[in-house]
C-alpha cells in the first residue's frame, strides 16, 4: 500500500501503519515526525582556561541567543573538566565530566553560559560554538 504524505522542507518523511496496515496519523507518537538541522550560518572559535577554584568557576562560553551547540576539547588533558552552568559551584567534582585526556570533547546543545572548573590544575578548554 503506497502512502502519501506532504514533507516541509526539512521534515525526513517516516510513516508507520497499525497492526492491521493502516496508516497512522502523522505527528503521533505512533508516527514521529523528524527534523533535520542543516547547521547554523557562523561558527566561532576559542580557548579559555579553568578555574582550579570549585568556588568560582571560569567562564568558558558567554551565552549567545540563537546559539545551537558547543563543541568543548580538553587541550592541556592531565586534569579533568567539569562544566557547570554559573560561576558558584559546590565542589571540584561537581558538573559534567570531561576526562583529563587530550582531545576529550563533548558537544553541549545550549544558549546559555558554560563554565569550568578543574580539580587542581587549570585546563585549557578549547571550543568551537555553532550559531
Amino acid at each position: 500500500m503506497a502512502v502519501s504524505k506532504s514533507q516541509s522542507q526539512d521534515a525526513i518523511p517516516v510513516w508507520s501503519v497499525d497492526g492491521s496496515g493502516n496508516p497512522s496519523p502523522a505527528g503521533t507518537a505512533a508516527d514521529p515526525e523528524f527534523h533535520r538541522s542543516i547547521g547554523a550560518s557562523t561558527f566561532a572559535t576559542n580557548q579559555a582556561a579553568s578555574s582550579i577554584s570549585p568556588a568560582a568557576a571560569t567562564l568558558i562560553v558567554a551565552a549567545r541567543a540563537g546559539r545551537q551547540s558547543v563543541l568543548l576539547s580538553n587541550v592541556t588533558g592531565t586534569q579533568p573538566v567539569f562544566f557547570v552552568a554559573s560561576a558558584a559551584t559546590t565542589g571540584a567534582t561537581t558538573g559534567f565530566f570531561l576526562a583529563g585526556t587530550a582531545g576529550a570533547s563533548v558537544v553541549i546543545a545550549t544558549a546559555a553560559a558554560i563554565y569550568a572548573t578543574s580539580p587542581t590544575a587549570a585546563q585549557t578548554v578549547s571550543y568551537l560554538e555553532n550559531y
